[in-house]
Order: C-alpha cells, then structure tokens, then sequence
C-alpha cells in the first residue's frame, strides 16, 4: 500500500530537488530553479530575464496586462488577444509539464499553486519556472511501479486531484481570470489553452513512458472543471505499424497570427481530414513523404 503524503521542510525540499533533477534530465528543455531571484519591479517595463512571482501577477491584472503587452510586442504582435493567448499558452504548460514529468516520472507533484511558483521571461515567453519553498505530494509509490499503481482508479484519482486542486483551481484559474480581467481576450480561448497544455503535457509523457500514460490523460479531463470540458479530445492514430496519440482542441490559440503566420499541426480552422492526414505523415516520417 502506499501513502499518499505532503512533505515539506527540509525534506520536502530535498524531494523537490530530485524530482525536478530527473525531469529535466529527461526534458532538457525545462529549465527550473529553486527560490528564484526576486521579481523585477512592479513599475518597470518587462524584459528577458525578470522573474514574475506568480501570486502577484494572477492578482493584479494591471501588472499582468503591463507584462502580455510587452511580450507580445517582442513577439511581433500588438493585439491584445493574441499576446494574451499565447502567454497563457506558454505559462500554462510550464506549470502543467512539470506537475505532470514530476507525476509520471517519480510519483511526485511539485508545488504547482500560484503561491509557490515564479516565471521567468525568456524571448518573450515565460519560459522558465521557478518554485518557492520545498513542499511536495509525494504518491510513496516507486517510479518502475507507477505504470501499475496509477492504473488503480483511487490512487489515480488521488493524484489528479492534486494536479487539479493546486494547478488549475489554486493558480490557472486564476490566471484566466486576471488576463480576461485586464485585456480584450476571451475567457473560452485561453481555457483551451489550458487545456491544450495539460494535453501536450501528457502527450510528452506518453511518448517519453509509454502508452500506460493515455489512460491518465483521458482521466484527467474527466475529472476537470467545467471550463475544460468540450476544449478538445485525444485521437489516437495508426499508420502502418506505428501509432500517435493526438489531442485536437476546438479552438485556435491564434499563433498564425503572428508575422511568422505559423499554423498549429492540431489548429481547429484546418479541416479535419487534412489535419488526420498531416497526422499520418508524420508518423510514417520520410516514408510518408514520398
């Protein structure tokens, strides 16, 4: 049997660290500190390299209005919407990835509320994630057991119920609500920006862990609030011998809007049999192209 418990303190910390060491191991790409700096200043224009305490930004949409504008300006874009959709997009995978790699990996969910995080702005992105103090929800499972004791529906429940208590309800929602609150964007959009991340983040861990992750994704949008629901749905696609598992949301996050005008593989406006088809492609890789 195992013990689902919080562990903080020293211990805590020490967990965290360890937690966070094997993710990025695995995802070189995520980059995380411990007590990161302290947030640049309220009154200054945002830059590359400050750092955003969460519990701050989330409650002061004037703040986070400052701080989406001047992103979205170094992105290329000087509408509101787009800046907003594609900050939520980036900060809210951040948060999702790492409470989700932390899961998987190690039966440990990082402290994902607002309270015990920061961000850091990177090429005009939030890019990097900072965690405050060292509590963690540690399953007590070991990691080579995780694919068999996640498929028991308590403990599976259990720990879904962590991610959406301190991930979306302590701090994702409240982001949606100060970005809405302060700039022209629609609450319906950025939530499928939500729900796109937490997908990409168990679309990235079932390819790193295998196919024993599908079943954890689809529960948690069965669980989720209603703001998720009706955002997307998984897709599970062969071709040949091999096989993808696809999220297809139902909005569009509004990328090909940028100068670049780069269209999102899943995006909604592309009609579906060419998406399906796209899909396909890609899982032949060069076959596919001939």
């Amino acid at each position: 049997m195992s013990e689902v418990r919080t562990l903080a303190g020293p211990e805590g910390g020490a967990r965290l660290s360890a937690t966070l060491a094997q993710v990025s191991a695995r995802l070189a790409y995520l980059r995380w500190t411990l007590d990161p700096p302290s947030p640049a200043d309220a009154g200054s224009e945002p830059r590359d390299g400050d750092w955003l305490a969460c519990e701050e930004l989330v409650a002061a949409p004037a703040r986070l209005r400052q701080v989406i504008l001047a992103t979205g300006r170094q992105l290329g874009t000087g509408s509101e919407a787009v800046a907003s959709s594609l900050f939520v997009l980036a900060y809210a995978y951040r948060v999702l990835v790492f409470a989700v790699a932390g899961l998987t990996l190690d039966g440990v969910v990082p402290p994902s509320g607002a309270s015990s995080m920061a961000v850091g702005l990177s090429r005009g992105r939030p890019s990097l994630v900072g965690y405050r103090g060292g509590r963690v929800v540690d399953l007590g499972v070991a990691p080579e057991l995780l694919p068999e004791r996640l498929a028991e529906p308590a403990l599976r429940r259990a720990a879904l119920a962590v991610l959406l208590d301190e991930a979306v309800a302590g701090h994702l929602h409240l982001l949606v609500q100060a970005t809405s609150a302060g700039l022209r964007v629609g609450r319906r959009l950025l939530w499928g920006n939500v729900a796109a991340s937490a997908a990409v983040a168990f679309r990235t861990m079932e390819g790193l862990l295998g196919p024993w992750v599908r079943p954890l994704g689809e529960s948690f949008f069965l669980e989720a609030p209603a703001e998720l629901q009706g955002q997307g749905s998984f897709l599970l696609v062969e071709a040949g011998n091999r096989h993808g598992w696809f999220w297809e949301r139902t909005s569009c996050c509004l990328n090909d809007r940028l100068p670049q005008k780069v269209r999102c593989g899943d995006c909604s406006t592309t009609p579906v049999d060419e998406r399906r088809a796209a899909y396909r492609r890609s899982l032949l890789g060069d076959e596919g192209q001939r």
